[in-house]
């Protein structure tokens, strides 16, 4: 009996048998000892960026960190566990079986018939020695447990810990060499500039107008900033704080809702120095703007990219002109009859300012419609009278001058000619889009003959063309190049051709033809040479002397003044004739 109740508290034992204990392991060789203050070795101070530059607020601000250089004692850190342990079974069994048998063979007859009692102490010994080796032989199970309890054991070593902090005084004195570049090159600079109120701020806005050049989407700049003995250099990129705008530098842009020419699509005027923000260029040589949060279009070649900073003070300026209907403008209205009217008299408008290869020239075609208005309300033309002719690369235009009936030197023939030509010497003006550049030039080949045809009492021709150069050259250079001479050698061959007749440019070579429009200043909607030609008229100067003193007196003064550039009048052929006769 005493048998069994062994055996099954053995049994129980051995599969209930299980302990935890607790133990300190190392987590850290070297844990900074807190509890003992550092050693400052070194302090300084620096500049960081704390605020980047966007477009709205085109400022990059650094403020003044103090770096300081801090030495801790390190110590073995260690933290208590619990870990549980179970019996290691095949050790459990031989040992409990060994310590059994020695029981037994002890305490009963079991295992032998007697034992002495000198025996059995040893045996007993034993079996108790057996026992507990065999439960003291335990092996982990799981992963231990951390409690959080740590301790600080022996010092290990030091460490050197370099520690960037705001800096708490606003005092702090820097002197800074700022420099900013474009693709290393230098292009802005501030010498012994220094931080206040414990911030230093550049205005990266300031940049823009010494860039020089194109700039794309991927231009950057570099700003560099050199103090004591440190320095800090970071890129921004040019969209990061600039937009793209386009500064006017026409007179007038037309804005449009289509990139095409047309007098359909036509939304408003602008003057010259608005600036419209530029969404994207189009290859057809059109820029696409934003006006009023509409986004439109207009040609390229009435201005030029400039970058801005959207939240500067000075705002981007447009300079928006009110639409005027035609007669509104004083040259427009109240002209007075001049003449009875004569069948015979003839008025022909020849352009190529519309061609598809040209540029557009604002206010074209009111002055085409001015003259036509002055045709037939001063002269009292009627319309069959006036021929509007529109030149290009095709020759239809040709029949419609050979279509104009013959004068029999019976009436007088009023030439306006506009648009584009080049110029070469000796003494050849060619009409763009409507000829090859060869030869003596369309005029003496067709046009002339023509007006000698129609035969004409007396012929006056207004020419208000942009001119270019055969040889490519500038118009500044034009201006010295004794392209003068042309002019009047062109003239000389028209008087031979009509002796009584009279030629009159809207400017010399190398000058250019001003529109009477400019940044605060009324809108004329013309061209200052149709305008005061206009004027000169309707104050009755009707004589070829009176019309060009009058054109003397004010076209170059009036672009001076609005465009700062010249504009002066070439004037050749019969000064006396008069226009009424």
């Amino acid at each position: 009996m005493q048998i069994r109740q062994l055996t099954i508290l053995l049994i129980i034992l051995f599969f209930s048998i299980s302990c935890t204990s607790s133990r300190w392991v190392v987590v850290d060789q070297n844990a900074t000892d807190e509890r003992i203050d550092p050693v400052i070795l070194e302090e300084r101070n620096i500049l960081q960026i704390t605020e980047e530059p966007t477009v709205d607020n085109p400022v990059v601000t650094y403020g003044i960190f103090t770096v300081a250089e801090q030495q801790f004692v390190q110590r073995i850190q260690v933290e208590r566990t619990i870990q549980r342990y179970r019996p290691r079974w095949g050790y459990l069994t031989l040992g409990l079986a060994g310590a059994t048998f020695a029981a037994l063979a002890a305490n009963t007859s079991t295992v032998m018939p007697s034992v002495s009692s000198g025996a059995k102490l040893p045996l007993n010994v034993t079996a108790a020695s057996l026992a507990l080796l065999s439960f003291s032989n335990m092996q982990p199970t799981g992963d231990p447990i951390f409690t959080g309890e740590t301790e600080l054991m022996r010092r290990s070593g030091t460490e050197i810990v370099s520690d960037t902090l705001r800096s708490r005084f606003t005092d702090v004195e820097l002197d800074v060499k700022a420099e900013i570049f474009l693709n290393d090159s230098l292009i802005f600079s501030l010498d012994e500039t220094g931080p206040s109120a414990g911030a230093l701020s550049i205005n990266l806005a300031q940049v823009a107008d010494f860039i020089e050049g194109d700039i794309s989407d991927d231009t950057s700049v570099s700003v560099r900033l050199a103090y004591n003995n440190d320095s800090l250099n970071h890129t921004f990129n040019v969209t990061d704080f600039l937009s793209p705008y386009v500064l006017i530098t026409s007179p007038v842009a037309v804005l449009r809702n289509a990139p095409v020419q047309n007098d359909l699509n036509v939304i408003t005027e602008v003057g010259e120095g608005s600036s419209l923000q530029l969404i994207n260029r189009d290859p057809e040589g059109w820029f696409r703007v934003r006006f009023g949060g509409s986004e439109v279009f207009i040609n390229s070649n009435v201005g030029v990219i400039e970058w801005l900073a959207e939240g500067t003070e000075d705002a981007p300026d447009v300079f928006e002109f009110r639409d005027v209907p035609f007669g509104e403008i004083d040259v427009e209205n109240s002209v007075p009859i001049l003449k009875p009217r004569n069948i015979n008299d003839r008025a022909i408008i020849l352009t190529n300012g519309f061609a598809e290869q040209a540029e557009v020239r604002p206010y074209l075609d009111r002055g085409h419609e001015l003259f036509m208005f002055y045709m037939r309300h001063a002269l009292q033309m009627a319309e069959n009278q006036i021929h509007y002719i529109r030149m290009d690369s095709t020759r239809d235009w040709k029949a419609e001058l050979e279509a104009v009936s013959e004068i029999n030197g019976e009436g007088s023939l009023f030439v306006y000619l506009s648009g584009f030509g080049t110029l070469a010497r000796p003494g050849t003006i060619y009409l763009d889009f409507a000829e090859e550049k060869e030869g003596d030039g369309l005029f003496t080949e067709f046009i002339f003959p023509e007006f000698e045809r129609i035969n004409p009492s007396a012929l006056f021709l207004k020419a208000d063309l942009q001119f270019g150069f055969i040889n490519g050259e500038t118009i500044s250079s034009a201006s010295r190049s004794g392209y003068n001479s042309v002019l009047q050698e062109f003239s000389g061959r028209l008087q031979r051709a009509i002796p009584n007749s009279f030629i009159l440019f809207s400017h010399r070579p190398g000058q250019r033809s001003s529109v009477y429009a400019a940044a605060g200043f009324e809108n004329q909607r013309h061209h200052i040479f149709n305008y005061y030609w206009a004027e000169a008229i309707k104050r009755r100067n009707t004589r070829v002397h009176e019309l060009v003193r009058h054109l003397e007196n004010n076209v170059d003064f009036t672009s001076r003044r609005l465009h700062d550039r010249p504009q002066e009048i070439q004037a050749f052929g019969n000064f006396s004739l008069n226009i009424t006769q």
